[in-house]
């Protein structure tokens, strides 16, 4: 069947037209097929009548007589109907495309695309079927009678013409969800000088009934006074919002108009349905009248309550859109969007948007307050019907100022309904272009879109296309808002994954080049570091990151918290570099296989040789103790010991020359917590000597102050790296030399037979307390001295307040007693207060030694 229609098309549409198979819907004696057209591409509806349908009927019911008259009067009615459409030009009447043309078993001409009458519409909501593209919600239905009122008042009053045959397969909806009139081929044109009887055509068997005169969608004054009237078409009108609620239309007179007669009275009172909206009541009642004086004509129903609400005078100042003022037309786009989320997705996807779309091209001005609608309704799209319907209009706008704006700021709803080829290729040149605009709004705009849409970019494209073109704007543009925006997209740009040699070899150099220190910029860009640091290696933060926040931090714009930031950020930078590069160094140490090289000091032979006996250290002096190493280990010690604490110096002193005595090395320890021993070793020959002192109680100390012996005439040793050494000149006191060491002082016994063997005393520096202005109190701890000499002497204290620490004369001790070494009467020359009793023991007796400490504290 569809073959035999295909071929009995005319060649001129045929050849024009790609047409679809099978047919898209039956509508009335119509098929309709959905078509394009070959050259453009736009889509249309091709309406084919197969006229063997009118002699196959014939030829069952026998009429031999009259088959060829009948047929033709058949085939005229098809053709007014066209020849009207064609006549005919409203916005709610089909719209006719291709002219009639006949062939020889066919009648054709084409429309604009029609995806349903409204037939299949009352089919399928009877049905209960939904989510298709013809199913219809309650703003439809108004929608859609609104137009069909407007297509009434144009035929009756400025065509002249009563429609008489409007039934469901009369009405068609086409790809905007309009509903247009159609099925004129029982119209009658309406003359003054005319009478207005008509007749009727009675129902005959022979001929299919879709080409016949429906009675139930009738008015009463036609089928049963036989007048025309316009009222005619809105008693029709009153049928057909019968069937869309109920399904069904109020009559059934079984196409016999005596039964038509019989049942109108009581057809027309009409129940309350729960179907049926409750101010429908009130219309029907109005429409459905048995007398047309007491009907609604076209232009009161579309003044009724049936069409008073905001989502149908929206859709009727939307079609009249092109009549309106420019300020109307604006303040109506702008108002839109507040209203586009009560309609249906139907009425917005089927009527709004392609008006909207068809204004874009109209008036630049409109421009941007169309797109923010159009982008509205493509949020409730699908990917594929957002591709095809909204994306070719974007493409159009992506040149135009107005546009772009709008585009930018609704870049998240379209990047959620296109794939990643139609972003590459059609969303991102708005960006390339927006970039290039001379205007700073729109830079600023396309700059503060970028981080939203880096997770829709491959690596490649950040990196070779936009990231050059952000550094460009970046470094070029003089407006404060264009650079923070760029170094938020600089962000977005790092947070998509633009690689670290591009960070370090360009992006860092950006930044450095940056002039401005207005603080909202360089906090900006302390963000765009914060997020560099982790990339960039140790060697790029400490050469260019850290100097550059640095630079950036003493701008005197800052705040106080701003400044803060800064310096959290350099000192996390800062610890990254010490601990990476420490980490460095470290693989280079011996211990891992690698020598740093021995500095040269001159003769290499020489050097070697001094080195391997012992006579010099690595860098060519004299072996000695470290004046740092010797502070350390002192500084790490305390005047007191605390209880139940040890101390002890016991690395081995280098052999001392004669009359010299040398201290390196030293550890303290105690084996009671009120002693404490110092101890070095003995020179080979020489008897060791040992002094313990008791202490007597402790004392805050400060850290200004220095300890010092005052002597009359001692001879003060000589500091050296930590080493003390004795000579024979004479000096008034000695003082510490450093903070936290412990040095010696000396006290010298003059005997009467003129020799003076010097003992001595130690000297404390203190490293951590305050003193007080005077403290009364001896030391707090226990410290010892032994040396070598060929004796063994215990100090204890002749006094617990002869020790005392001053404000200014730091720590005194009183001269030793007097002390018998060779023949011969002695006698003191030292001065202060009582100095401890020296008592001189032997020091070769083992057993003392070991047991010394509770000898020692016996004797104190």
């Amino acid at each position: 069947m569809f073959s035999s229609a295909m071929k009995s098309l005319s060649s001129n549409i045929s050849s024009h037209y790609s047409i679809s198979q099978p047919a898209a819907f039956q509508a009335g004696p119509w098929s309709v097929y959905d078509a394009r057209r070959r050259n453009t591409g736009n889509p249309v509806s091709v309406f084919t009548f197969d006229k063997r349908k009118i002699l196959s009927q014939n030829s069952r019911a026998g009429g031999v007589a009259t088959l060829r008259q009948d047929a033709e009067e058949m085939c005229d009615r098809l053709r007014k109907e066209a020849g009207y459409l064609a006549k005919l030009r409203h916005p709610a009447i089909l719209e006719l495309v291709e002219p009639v043309e006949e062939g020889r078993s066919s009648i054709s001409f084409v429309t604009e695309r029609v995806t349903a009458c409204l037939t299949s519409v009352i089919e399928r909501k009877a049905s209960g079927r939904t989510g298709s593209d013809d199913e219809v919600d309650e703003v439809e239905i108004q929608k859609g009678l609104l137009q069909l009122a407007k297509g009434l008042e144009f035929l009756h009053y400025s065509a002249g013409i009563v429609h008489i045959g409007l039934v469901p397969s009369a009405v068609f909806v086409n790809a905007k969800s309009d509903w247009k009139l159609s099925g004129l081929g029982f119209a009658q044109e309406l003359r003054d000088n005319d009478s207005r009887e008509y007749f009727v055509p009675p129902y005959d068997p022979r001929f299919p009934p879709s080409l016949q005169f429906n009675l139930d969608y009738s008015a009463p004054e036609l089928v049963i006074d036989h007048l025309i009237d316009p009222a005619n078409d809105m008693f029709s009108i009153g049928c057909l919002i019968h069937a869309i609620y109920s399904s069904r239309p109020p009559l059934n007179a079984n196409r016999n108009p005596v039964t038509y007669k019989n049942t109108i009275s009581q057809s027309l009172r009409i129940s309350r349905d729960p179907r049926f909206p409750n101010y429908m009541f009130e219309v029907l009642s109005q429409l459905l009248t048995r007398r047309p004086t007491d009907r609604m004509s076209s232009r009161d129903f579309q003044d009724s309550k049936f069409f008073d609400n905001i989502l149908i005078n929206t859709i009727r100042f939307l079609d009249a859109l092109p009549a309106k003022t420019a300020s109307e037309r604006q303040a109506f786009m702008r108002g839109l969007s507040r209203v586009l989320p009560q309609f249906p997705n139907s009425v917005q996807q089927k009527k709004l948007l392609p008006t909207l779309l068809d204004e874009l091209d109209k008036d630049e001005s409109m421009i941007g307050p169309i797109l923010t609608n159009v982008l509205e309704i493509g949020k409730t799209m699908s990917q594929m019907s957002f591709s095809q319907k909204i994306l070719p209009g974007l493409k159009r706008m992506k040149d135009l100022p107005s546009g772009q704006a709008v585009l930018l700021d609704k870049i998240e709803i379209i990047k959620s309904r296109v794939n990643g080829r139609e972003f590459t290729e059609d969303i991102l040149p708005l960006i390339h272009n927006a970039l290039s605009s001379q205007s700073p709004s729109i830079q600023e705009k396309t700059l503060n879109t970028i981080p939203q849409i880096t997770a829709n970019l491959d690596f490649q494209t950040i990196k070779n296309e936009l990231f050059p073109q952000v550094s460009a704007v970046f470094a070029q543009t003089s407006s404060l808002a264009v650079k923070v925006a760029a170094l938020h997209a600089l962000q977005g740009l790092i947070s998509g994954g633009l690689d670290k040699y591009t960070i370090s070899e360009k992006l860092v150099p950006l930044l450095r080049g940056m002039k401005t220190r207005e603080p909202t910029v360089i906090m900006c860009a302390l963000d765009v570091y914060k997020l560099v640091m982790p990339i960039v290696d140790s060697s790029v933060l400490a050469t260019d990151v850290i100097p550059h926040i640095w630079a950036m931090a003493v701008s005197p714009l800052l705040k106080v918290d701003q400044f803060r930031d800064f310096m959290e950020v350099v000192h996390k930078a800062s610890d990254r570099v010490e601990i990476e590069h420490a980490r460095k160094l470290a693989e280079l140490d011996p211990e891992h296989g690698k020598r740093n090289p021995v500095p040269s000091t001159g003769d290499v032979e020489a050097d070697f040789e001094a080195l391997v006996l012992g006579r010099t250290s690595i860098n060519g002096k004299k072996e000695s103790v470290s004046s740092r190493s010797l502070t350390n280990n002192m500084n790490n010690s305390r005047l007191a010991p605390q209880d139940n604490e040890e101390f002890e110096w016991g690395d081995k002193p280098p052999q001392p020359k004669s009359n010299s005595i040398r201290s390196q090395g030293m550890k303290l320890q105690s084996s009671r917590p009120t002693l404490s021993t110092l101890r070095t070793h003995k020179p080979p020959g020489q008897q060791q000597v040992s002094w313990k002192v008791q202490a007597t109680s402790t004392s805050t100390l400060s850290p200004q102050r220095s300890l010092q012996t005052i002597a009359a005439i001692t001879r003060a040793p000589s500091m050296s790296n930590g080493s003390a050494v004795w000579d024979n000149s004479s000096t008034s006191s000695v003082r510490s030399s450093s903070i936290g060491s412990v040095g010696l002082s000396s006290s010298t016994n003059t005997a009467q037979s003129g020799f003076t063997q010097t003992l001595p005393t130690p000297v404390l520096s203190p490293t951590a307390s305050t003193f007080g202005s005077t403290a009364s109190n001896g030391f707090a701890g226990l410290m010892g001295v032994q040396e070598a000499n060929p004796w063994n002497a215990v100090i204890s204290p002749s006094t617990r307040s002869s020790t005392s620490i001053g404000s200014s004369a730091g720590i005194s001790f009183p001269p030793p007693p007097p002390v018998q070494i060779s023949g011969g009467e002695t006698s003191n020359t030292s001065s202060g207060f009582g100095m401890p009793q020296l008592v001189s023991q032997a020091a070769q007796q083992t057993q003392q030694q070991n047991s010394g400490m509770d000898k020692y504290a016996s004797l104190l």
